[in-house]
Protein backbone atom coordinates (compact mmCIF):
# COMPACT_ATOMS: atom_id res chain seq x y z
CA UNK A 1 0.00 0.00 0.00
CA UNK A 2 1.65 3.95 -0.74
CA UNK A 3 1.72 6.07 1.93
CA UNK A 4 0.36 9.50 1.58
CA UNK A 5 3.76 10.68 2.51
CA UNK A 6 4.58 9.35 -1.18
CA UNK A 7 2.16 11.75 -2.85
CA UNK A 8 2.94 15.55 -4.05
CA UNK A 9 2.81 17.78 -0.70
CA UNK A 10 0.03 19.77 -0.25
CA UNK A 11 0.46 23.43 1.60
CA UNK A 12 2.88 26.55 1.67
CA UNK A 13 6.53 25.94 3.18
CA UNK A 14 9.52 28.16 3.34
CA UNK A 15 7.57 31.45 2.73
CA UNK A 16 8.94 34.07 5.94
CA UNK A 17 7.03 37.19 4.63
CA UNK A 18 4.84 36.55 7.61
CA UNK A 19 7.77 37.66 9.69
CA UNK A 20 7.23 41.06 9.05
CA UNK A 21 4.41 41.14 11.01
CA UNK A 22 4.32 40.71 14.53
CA UNK A 23 3.82 37.27 16.27
CA UNK A 24 0.29 38.49 17.03
CA UNK A 25 -0.52 39.52 14.05
CA UNK A 26 0.84 36.87 11.90
CA UNK A 27 -1.64 34.15 14.87
CA UNK A 28 -4.74 35.79 13.99
CA UNK A 29 -4.30 36.01 9.97
CA UNK A 30 -3.61 32.32 10.49
CA UNK A 31 -6.27 31.68 12.18
CA UNK A 32 -8.50 34.14 10.27
CA UNK A 33 -7.62 31.97 7.02
CA UNK A 34 -5.77 34.81 5.60
CA UNK A 35 -2.83 33.06 5.48
CA UNK A 36 -2.26 29.61 3.28
CA UNK A 37 -1.93 26.68 5.64
CA UNK A 38 1.03 24.52 5.52
CA UNK A 39 1.48 21.02 4.76
CA UNK A 40 0.62 19.29 8.74
CA UNK A 41 -2.49 21.19 8.30
CA UNK A 42 -3.56 19.22 4.61
CA UNK A 43 -2.65 16.25 5.63
CA UNK A 44 -4.13 16.00 9.18
CA UNK A 45 -6.25 18.16 9.69
CA UNK A 46 -4.35 20.28 12.53
CA UNK A 47 -5.81 23.59 12.44
CA UNK A 48 -5.43 27.34 14.65
CA UNK A 49 -8.55 28.21 15.66
CA UNK A 50 -8.08 31.15 18.26
CA UNK A 51 -5.38 33.17 19.16
CA UNK A 52 -4.70 36.20 21.89
CA UNK A 53 -1.71 37.44 23.35
CA UNK A 54 0.30 34.78 25.11
CA UNK A 55 -2.55 31.97 23.85
CA UNK A 56 -3.07 29.51 20.98
CA UNK A 57 -5.56 26.87 20.03
CA UNK A 58 -5.38 24.22 17.95
CA UNK A 59 -8.02 21.64 16.92
CA UNK A 60 -7.67 18.43 14.84
CA UNK A 61 -10.15 15.79 13.75
CA UNK A 62 -9.27 12.78 15.50
CA UNK A 63 -9.85 10.16 12.13
CA UNK A 64 -9.34 6.44 11.18
CA UNK A 65 -6.21 7.35 9.74
CA UNK A 66 -4.46 8.14 13.38
CA UNK A 67 -5.34 4.53 14.40
CA UNK A 68 -3.11 1.48 14.46
CA UNK A 69 -3.97 -1.99 13.20
CA UNK A 70 -5.84 -2.81 16.21
CA UNK A 71 -7.79 0.41 16.06
CA UNK A 72 -5.48 2.14 19.11
CA UNK A 73 -4.36 5.63 19.01
CA UNK A 74 -1.31 5.97 21.05
CA UNK A 75 -0.02 9.41 22.59
CA UNK A 76 2.46 10.34 19.95
CA UNK A 77 -0.77 11.87 18.36
CA UNK A 78 -1.67 13.94 21.30
CA UNK A 79 2.67 14.62 20.70
CA UNK A 80 1.78 15.69 17.13
CA UNK A 81 -0.89 17.94 18.01
CA UNK A 82 0.35 20.07 21.24
CA UNK A 83 3.17 21.51 19.58
CA UNK A 84 2.06 23.93 17.09
CA UNK A 85 0.01 25.41 20.32
CA UNK A 86 2.27 25.50 22.94
CA UNK A 87 4.59 27.33 20.71
CA UNK A 88 2.45 29.39 19.01
CA UNK A 89 1.54 30.70 22.50
CA UNK A 90 4.94 31.91 22.84
CA UNK A 91 5.16 33.34 18.81
CA UNK A 92 2.04 35.49 19.80
CA UNK A 93 4.82 37.88 21.85
CA UNK A 94 7.12 38.02 19.59
CA UNK A 95 8.18 41.15 17.53
CA UNK A 96 8.75 40.54 13.70
CA UNK A 97 11.60 39.29 12.47
CA UNK A 98 11.63 36.47 15.27
CA UNK A 99 10.49 32.78 15.98
CA UNK A 100 10.92 29.85 17.82
CA UNK A 101 12.44 26.31 17.85
CA UNK A 102 11.31 23.88 20.01
CA UNK A 103 14.17 22.52 22.74
CA UNK A 104 12.34 19.95 25.05
CA UNK A 105 8.89 18.86 24.99
CA UNK A 106 7.06 16.60 27.89
CA UNK A 107 3.62 15.48 28.02
CA UNK A 108 1.67 13.73 30.35
CA UNK A 109 -1.03 11.38 29.44
CA UNK A 110 -4.42 11.24 30.98
CA UNK A 111 -6.83 9.82 28.62
CA UNK A 112 -6.36 7.69 25.37
CA UNK A 113 -8.18 9.31 22.29
CA UNK A 114 -10.35 7.25 20.11
CA UNK A 115 -12.41 8.06 17.06
CA UNK A 116 -14.95 8.58 19.60
CA UNK A 117 -13.43 11.61 20.76
CA UNK A 118 -14.14 12.57 17.56
CA UNK A 119 -12.01 15.97 17.76
CA UNK A 120 -9.12 16.76 19.84
CA UNK A 121 -8.63 20.99 21.16
CA UNK A 122 -5.24 21.89 22.19
CA UNK A 123 -4.90 25.41 24.21
CA UNK A 124 -1.34 26.83 24.80
CA UNK A 125 -0.71 29.43 27.40
CA UNK A 126 2.60 31.24 28.17
CA UNK A 127 4.32 31.04 31.60
CA UNK A 128 7.34 33.16 30.57
CA UNK A 129 8.73 34.65 27.63
CA UNK A 130 12.45 36.27 27.60
CA UNK A 131 14.74 37.43 24.94
CA UNK A 132 16.03 34.23 24.65
CA UNK A 133 13.86 31.38 25.89
CA UNK A 134 9.95 31.10 26.19
CA UNK A 135 7.97 28.45 28.32
CA UNK A 136 4.65 27.41 27.76
CA UNK A 137 2.25 24.90 29.29
CA UNK A 138 -1.18 23.45 26.65
CA UNK A 139 -3.86 21.20 27.78
CA UNK A 140 -5.50 18.95 25.62
CA UNK A 141 -9.51 17.92 25.51
CA UNK A 142 -11.82 15.83 23.53
CA UNK A 143 -15.12 17.00 21.75
CA UNK A 144 -16.81 16.69 25.05
CA UNK A 145 -14.59 19.13 27.01
CA UNK A 146 -12.96 16.14 28.75
CA UNK A 147 -8.63 16.80 30.06
CA UNK A 148 -6.80 14.45 27.60
CA UNK A 149 -3.19 15.26 28.00
CA UNK A 150 -0.95 18.19 29.59
CA UNK A 151 1.85 19.61 28.03
CA UNK A 152 4.74 21.53 29.18
CA UNK A 153 7.54 23.02 26.89
CA UNK A 154 10.76 25.13 26.16
CA UNK A 155 11.73 26.98 23.24
CA UNK A 156 14.45 29.24 22.19
CA UNK A 157 13.61 32.49 20.38
CA UNK A 158 15.62 32.85 17.03
CA UNK A 159 16.34 35.89 14.86
CA UNK A 160 15.47 35.35 11.19
CA UNK A 161 15.84 38.38 8.10
CA UNK A 162 12.98 39.52 6.97
CA UNK A 163 12.26 41.77 4.00
CA UNK A 164 9.61 44.36 5.66
CA UNK A 165 8.04 44.97 2.35
CA UNK A 166 7.62 41.80 1.61
CA UNK A 167 3.81 40.94 0.00
CA UNK A 168 2.18 38.32 2.06
CA UNK A 169 0.99 34.97 0.37
CA UNK A 170 -2.57 34.75 -0.67
CA UNK A 171 -4.90 31.72 0.40
CA UNK A 172 -5.80 29.26 -2.62
CA UNK A 173 -8.93 27.31 -3.63
CA UNK A 174 -8.63 24.11 -2.09
CA UNK A 175 -7.96 20.68 -4.03
CA UNK A 176 -10.94 18.77 -3.50
CA UNK A 177 -9.94 16.04 -6.09
CA UNK A 178 -8.60 13.70 -4.51
CA UNK A 179 -9.37 15.75 -0.80
CA UNK A 180 -7.09 16.39 2.15
CA UNK A 181 -5.50 13.22 3.02
CA UNK A 182 -7.05 13.51 6.61
CA UNK A 183 -10.45 13.67 5.00
CA UNK A 184 -10.29 10.52 2.97
CA UNK A 185 -11.00 6.94 4.24
CA UNK A 186 -8.23 4.69 4.91
CA UNK A 187 -8.02 1.85 2.34
CA UNK A 188 -9.53 -1.38 3.53
CA UNK A 189 -7.16 -4.31 4.88
CA UNK A 190 -5.43 -2.10 7.08
CA UNK A 191 -7.28 -2.94 10.23
CA UNK A 192 -7.09 -6.57 11.56
CA UNK A 193 -7.96 -6.79 15.28
CA UNK A 194 -6.00 -7.05 18.39
CA UNK A 195 -6.06 -11.00 17.74
CA UNK A 196 -2.59 -10.38 15.73
CA UNK A 197 -0.92 -9.58 19.17
CA UNK A 198 -1.98 -12.88 20.50
CA UNK A 199 1.05 -14.67 20.24
CA UNK A 200 5.05 -13.96 20.84
CA UNK A 201 5.13 -10.15 20.30
CA UNK A 202 8.39 -10.35 18.97
CA UNK A 203 7.56 -12.67 15.69
CA UNK A 204 4.74 -10.26 15.09
CA UNK A 205 6.67 -7.08 14.85
CA UNK A 206 8.72 -8.81 12.62
CA UNK A 207 6.04 -10.11 10.48
CA UNK A 208 5.50 -6.20 10.68
CA UNK A 209 8.88 -5.73 9.41
CA UNK A 210 8.48 -8.37 6.20
CA UNK A 211 5.57 -6.77 5.20
CA UNK A 212 3.47 -10.40 5.94
CA UNK A 213 1.36 -7.74 8.11
CA UNK A 214 -0.08 -4.78 6.42
CA UNK A 215 0.62 -0.96 7.18
CA UNK A 216 -1.59 0.31 9.48
CA UNK A 217 -3.44 3.61 9.01
CA UNK A 218 -1.61 5.72 10.73
CA UNK A 219 1.84 4.15 9.30
CA UNK A 220 -0.22 4.81 5.67
CA UNK A 221 -0.46 8.13 6.81
CA UNK A 222 2.61 8.82 8.22
CA UNK A 223 5.17 6.68 6.41
CA UNK A 224 6.77 5.45 9.76
CA UNK A 225 7.87 2.03 9.20
CA UNK A 226 9.17 -0.73 11.84
CA UNK A 227 12.26 -1.89 9.93
CA UNK A 228 14.09 -4.17 13.12
CA UNK A 229 12.82 -5.78 16.19
CA UNK A 230 14.29 -7.42 19.28
CA UNK A 231 12.62 -7.97 22.23
CA UNK A 232 12.80 -5.08 24.34
CA UNK A 233 14.70 -2.88 21.11
CA UNK A 234 12.18 -1.57 18.19
CA UNK A 235 13.60 0.27 15.48
CA UNK A 236 11.48 2.59 13.23
CA UNK A 237 12.23 4.89 10.05
CA UNK A 238 10.18 8.29 9.24
CA UNK A 239 10.64 9.86 5.30
CA UNK A 240 11.35 14.03 6.84
CA UNK A 241 8.85 14.56 4.49
CA UNK A 242 7.91 18.14 3.42
CA UNK A 243 4.20 17.24 4.39
CA UNK A 244 6.04 17.41 8.35
CA UNK A 245 6.30 21.12 7.62
CA UNK A 246 4.70 23.46 10.11
CA UNK A 247 5.68 26.21 7.42
CA UNK A 248 9.21 26.43 7.68
CA UNK A 249 12.39 24.41 6.02
CA UNK A 250 12.45 22.04 8.79
CA UNK A 251 10.26 19.12 10.09
CA UNK A 252 8.24 19.86 12.44
CA UNK A 253 8.94 18.81 15.99
CA UNK A 254 5.86 17.32 17.18
CA UNK A 255 6.15 14.70 14.04
CA UNK A 256 9.53 14.02 15.51
CA UNK A 257 8.20 13.71 19.37
CA UNK A 258 5.25 11.18 17.68
CA UNK A 259 7.89 9.26 16.02
CA UNK A 260 9.90 8.80 19.54
CA UNK A 261 6.90 7.89 21.28
CA UNK A 262 5.78 5.28 18.60
CA UNK A 263 9.26 3.58 18.71
CA UNK A 264 9.34 3.94 22.89
CA UNK A 265 5.50 1.98 22.44
CA UNK A 266 6.40 -0.68 20.38
CA UNK A 267 9.68 -1.36 22.48
CA UNK A 268 7.22 -1.70 25.70
CA UNK A 269 5.23 -4.12 23.58
CA UNK A 270 7.52 -5.93 22.81
CA UNK A 271 7.93 -7.17 26.44
CA UNK A 272 4.46 -7.76 27.04
CA UNK A 273 2.86 -11.41 27.32
CA UNK A 274 0.10 -12.54 24.85
CA UNK A 275 -2.54 -11.17 26.92
CA UNK A 276 -1.21 -7.73 28.27
CA UNK A 277 -1.69 -4.67 26.49
CA UNK A 278 0.57 -1.20 27.47
CA UNK A 279 -1.19 2.44 27.53
CA UNK A 280 1.61 5.42 27.68
CA UNK A 281 1.45 7.09 30.57
CA UNK A 282 4.22 10.46 29.64
CA UNK A 283 6.79 11.25 27.35
CA UNK A 284 9.68 13.76 27.30
CA UNK A 285 11.55 14.70 24.52
CA UNK A 286 14.54 16.75 23.99
CA UNK A 287 15.43 18.26 20.09
CA UNK A 288 18.93 18.48 19.85
CA UNK A 289 19.45 19.66 16.14
CA UNK A 290 16.94 20.75 12.99
CA UNK A 291 15.73 18.37 10.44
CA UNK A 292 15.50 19.53 7.24
CA UNK A 293 12.39 18.52 5.21
CA UNK A 294 14.60 17.33 2.53
CA UNK A 295 12.82 13.77 2.38
CA UNK A 296 15.69 11.62 3.60
CA UNK A 297 14.83 9.35 6.44
CA UNK A 298 15.28 9.56 9.90
CA UNK A 299 15.26 6.76 12.41
CA UNK A 300 14.14 5.93 15.62
CA UNK A 301 15.20 3.33 18.14
CA UNK A 302 13.31 2.55 21.36
CA UNK A 303 14.74 0.40 24.05
CA UNK A 304 12.78 -0.76 27.31
CA UNK A 305 15.31 -0.31 30.50
CA UNK A 306 13.41 -0.92 33.08
CA UNK A 307 10.84 -4.00 33.36
CA UNK A 308 8.56 -3.46 36.26
CA UNK A 309 5.57 -5.90 36.71
CA UNK A 310 3.19 -2.65 36.27
CA UNK A 311 5.03 0.18 35.16
CA UNK A 312 7.63 -0.23 32.03
CA UNK A 313 10.18 2.76 30.71
CA UNK A 314 11.88 2.70 27.99
CA UNK A 315 14.20 5.39 26.19
CA UNK A 316 14.28 6.59 22.54
CA UNK A 317 17.14 8.38 20.58
CA UNK A 318 16.37 9.52 16.63
CA UNK A 319 19.33 9.98 14.45
CA UNK A 320 19.52 11.46 10.89
CA UNK A 321 20.33 9.72 8.01
CA UNK A 322 23.59 11.26 8.47
CA UNK A 323 23.66 9.12 11.53
CA UNK A 324 23.64 12.33 13.91
CA UNK A 325 21.52 12.52 16.91
CA UNK A 326 18.61 15.00 16.79
CA UNK A 327 16.42 13.51 19.50
CA UNK A 328 16.29 11.89 22.68
CA UNK A 329 13.38 11.03 24.18
CA UNK A 330 12.14 8.79 27.74
CA UNK A 331 8.90 7.50 28.52
CA UNK A 332 6.79 5.16 30.80
CA UNK A 333 4.13 3.07 30.01
CA UNK A 334 1.21 1.27 32.32
CA UNK A 335 0.88 -2.63 31.90
CA UNK A 336 -2.24 -4.10 31.97
CA UNK A 337 -3.38 -7.86 32.49
CA UNK A 338 -5.83 -9.17 30.25
CA UNK A 339 -5.92 -6.15 27.89
CA UNK A 340 -5.89 -7.93 24.59
CA UNK A 341 -8.93 -10.30 25.62
CA UNK A 342 -10.83 -7.40 26.49
CA UNK A 343 -10.15 -5.66 23.48
CA UNK A 344 -11.56 -8.86 21.57
CA UNK A 345 -14.41 -8.49 23.60
CA UNK A 346 -14.85 -4.94 22.20
CA UNK A 347 -14.21 -3.25 25.21
CA UNK A 348 -13.98 0.63 24.66
CA UNK A 349 -9.83 1.56 24.42
CA UNK A 350 -10.59 4.86 26.38
CA UNK A 351 -12.29 3.00 28.87
CA UNK A 352 -9.79 -0.36 29.16
CA UNK A 353 -6.98 2.44 28.87
CA UNK A 354 -9.00 5.44 31.57
CA UNK A 355 -5.98 6.59 33.56
CA UNK A 356 -8.22 9.36 35.15
CA UNK A 357 -10.81 9.74 37.43
CA UNK A 358 -13.98 8.50 34.77
CA UNK A 359 -16.01 11.20 37.36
Amino acid sequence: MQSIIDEPVRGVFGDFSWLRLSGLDACRMFVRGELPAPPIHHLTGLTPTEAGLGTMTFAMPVTEWLEDSVGIIWGGVYAFLVDAPISMALQTGLPPGKVLTTAELSINYLRPASVRSERLVARGRTVYLGRDVGVSEATVEDSSGRTMAHATTRCVVLDVPFDPEATLPVPFAAVIDPPDPYLRTPPSGSMLGPSIWEGDRVATQRRIVSGEIPPAPVQLLTGVRTIQAEEGTIHFSMPASPWFSAGGLNLYGGSIAMLCDTALTAAVWSTLTPDEAAATLDLQVRFLRPVPVDGSSLTAVGTVRHRGRTIRLAEVEVFDAAGRRVALGMGSALVIPGGIEALKMGRPVEDMFDLADPG
